[in-house]
């Protein structure tokens, strides 16, 4: 698993589920907050109205995107009951973006620099809106 200050190879899509970057590619200048889900998952979907609100707050400067195993056929009649505001994807059918992370425990949020270097990670509900902003500011120093 990947340490704050390590750099990551990437983050691998599969499928975009909803609102894909205008890009389609989950880095394109901005800092990525990538948050491990499942459908199955309750503490996952219990998180989702506090990362809706990070994402009303911070979506402009940071690409939010929620990442599932699941493939499309599972995750999106989840997504037509729980709201989620901001980029949906399920992995590789290798599952390769939850191998470089090594994230088998979720839900886990990672937020990550434009260059791909982890600022971050930990539980979603323990990402403050403060904790985020102070994140960003180092970005920008």
């Amino acid at each position: 698993m990947p340490a704050v200050g390590d750099t990551v190879k990437g983050i691998f899509i599969g499928d975009w589920l909803q609102n894909p970057p205008e890009s389609g590619e989950a880095f394109h200048g901005r800092p990525v907050l990538l948050e491990f889900w499942a459908t199955w998952c309750k503490p996952c979907l219990k998180a989702v109205p506090h990362l809706n609100a990070l994402h009303a707050e911070f979506g402009e400067e940071v690409q939010f995107i929620g990442i599932t195993q699941e493939p499309p056929v599972v995750a999106v009649p989840v997504l037509k009951k729980h709201r989620m505001d901001y980029a949906v994807a399920s992995d590789t059918e290798q599952a390769t973006t939850h191998k470089i992370f090594g994230t088998w425990v979720i839900p886990r949020t990672w937020i990550l620099s434009p260059a791909r270097v982890v600022l971050w990670t930990g539980h979603p509900t323990r990402l403050t809106a403060e904790k985020l902003r102070s994140i960003l500011g180092t970005l920008r120093e």
